[in-house]
């Protein structure tokens, strides 16, 4: 598929092509789309770039994995099974993490880079003319609108308030420097964009393609945007539209969710598409074409060189320990010792069983196992860092725990009525180890169910510590030996320094401790 780059660099070579003698040259200070895009296809080709920095993992040469802001920034994992990957290290504690930090400067670009893609197809699709699809054009334009919602939502739950961008910028008149919104007006902002795309955007079964936002998918991302916002009866309304399409279910066995042969399955309302073998280098490039998910080499702890792997994203034992033995997603969130994997090809050279020990300097003997490719799967892979396993964004099991949520902070519903979905799962119905319909046990399922998946702990943490008072994310950090955390600074990431300083000055205000 082309990229907005390409079809960027074509049309200027066109405009330079125009012209006579070089003398005739003007500076090039606007990008005019009308002879780029001609066809519906290439309306799709915008659409398609806007999709692609989820699949981004690494950004000028910084790794910027969710699972960096969120779970090792936490209390679920460790960055690594020791101190060797420098980026890792500096968000497994608060006082690396400063302005300057350059993954920090990367994971900011990732976002609003994408949110410029998702303008640009916007107003593209807005404005082309020679559609041949009846409805493509809302089509388009309400799958741009959710990408967008969706990029705005990590950069305002990560940095809070942020500058909003609401057109694209196509030439150099017009203003490229905004000052931050507040947080209410971005997520105002992001909540126009789900509403409007849910209002267009098909049910699961009749979606664009495979993978393209649905209905569900806005309406279950509205669902999140409303609980951070503390708007209870909003956020169980927006639940029920999902849990009423009929069109989700948990699947019967929690670790189907994370296995290639059932990628697009029941519980999943959206998830990143990865393939394998469509670019020949590694995740980490200039030219951002990754195709397929570094993830399973960065998560599988062991057997080096064998199974080229690098031991990072180790839960932590305060989190494996979290979990029942009678929980069934205990055995599919972790790879534990003696585990049985069911791959001949380990069994063949003697690991499998999963060995007793791994080896790891930091006193812990687990393995994030979500992302887990098998021996054989490895085996068939045309590009050793691009596994094709997709990564679930929001599950419905995530719905369901939203709606016990907001329905037992008095917004309404029969949120007990989800809870014991997701808890009958894992469980099993009456088991005594299940935890109690309360704000606590709806707190700690939605630590166990979304572990080490990289989108929620620790902005979920931060949600609770504002909801509370206080009181929340200090003890959970210090319970595995965070003792450099600061409130209010460590809540937010700061605001990169190179971007307030490319911004005219004491326009892009810093955000507070830092």
């Amino acid at each position: 598929m082309n990229t907005i780059y390409k079809i960027f660099f074509a049309a200027v070579l066109v405009m330079f092509a125009s012209c006579a003698e070089i003398d005739d040259l003007e500076p090039v200070t606007e990008i005019n789309a009308d002879t780029a895009f001609n066809t519906e296809s290439d309306v799709i080709a915008s659409l398609n770039a806007a999709y692609d920095p989820l699949q981004w993992q690494a950004v000028g040469g910084q790794q910027t994995f969710p699972l960096l802001s969120q779970g090792v920034r936490a209390d679920d994992l460790h960055s690594q099974s020791a101190s060797f990957w420098a980026i890792g290290a500096q968000y497994d504690q608060f006082s690396t993490i400063i302005p300057s930090l350059p993954s920090v400067a990367s994971l900011w670009s990732k976002w609003y880079r994408a949110v410029g893609r998702a303008n640009f197809t916007i107003d593209l699709a807005g404005n082309f003319e020679n559609y041949e699809t009846e409805g493509l054009q809302q089509q388009i334009v309400a799958e741009a609108r959710f990408l967008r919602g969706l990029y705005y939502f990590e950069l305002v739950r990560l940095w809070g308030g942020v500058p909003l961008f609401d057109e694209p910028i196509t030439s150099s008149e017009q203003e490229i420097f905004r000052a931050r919104s507040t947080a209410a007006e971005v997520y105002a902002f992001i909540e126009a964009d789900l509403q409007a795309a849910a209002s267009i955007l098909p049910q699961r079964g009749d979606e664009r393609v495979q993978g393209s936002a649905t209905s569900g998918a806005a309406l279950g991302l509205l669902t999140k945007v409303f609980l951070y916002q503390e708007k209870w009866s909003e956020a169980v309304a927006s639940a029920e539209q999902v849990i009423n399409q009929g069109v989700y279910s948990l699947e019967d066995d929690f670790r189907n969710n994370f296995l290639q042969t059932s990628e697009f399955g029941p519980e999943s309302l959206f998830e990143i598409n990865y393939q394998d073998g469509l670019f020949a280098g590694g995740f980490v490039n200039t030219n951002q074409q990754q195709e397929g998910s570094g993830m399973w080499r960065w998560s599988f702890p062991f057997l080096s060189g064998t199974y080229p792997s690098f031991n990072n994203f180790i839960p932590r034992q305060d989190l494996v320990d979290f979990f029942d033995d009678s929980d069934q997603r205990k055995e599919a969130t972790f790879l534990l010792p003696g585990q049985n994997l069911n791959s001949p090809g380990l069994a063949a050279l003697g690991f499998d069983p999963a060995p007793d020990n791994f080896g790891y300097a930091i006193g812990v003997n687990t393995g994030a196992k979500k992302y887990f490719l098998t021996f054989e799967e490895v085996q068939e892979l045309l590009n050793v860092e691009g596994s094709p396993l997709n990564e679930k964004i929001l599950r419905y099991a995530d719905v369901l725990l939203m709606h016990a949520e907001a329905s037992i902070m008095g917004g309404g519903g029969n949120g007990q009525a989800s809870f014991q979905q997701v808890i009958d799962r894992a469980y099993g119905p009456g088991n005594l180890a299940a935890p109690a319909y309360t704000m606590q046990g709806v707190r700690d399922e939605r630590r166990r169910e979304l572990a080490t998946e990289g989108w929620n702990r620790f902005t979920d943490l931060v949600r609770w510590e504002r909801l509370d008072g206080g009181g929340v994310i200090e003890p959970a950090l210090q319970a595995i030996g965070k003792t450099d955390f600061s409130t209010p600074r460590d809540l937010l990431l700061p605001i990169p320094q190179q971007e307030i300083d490319t911004y005219p000055e004491g326009l892009l205000q810093q955000n507070p401790g830092y």
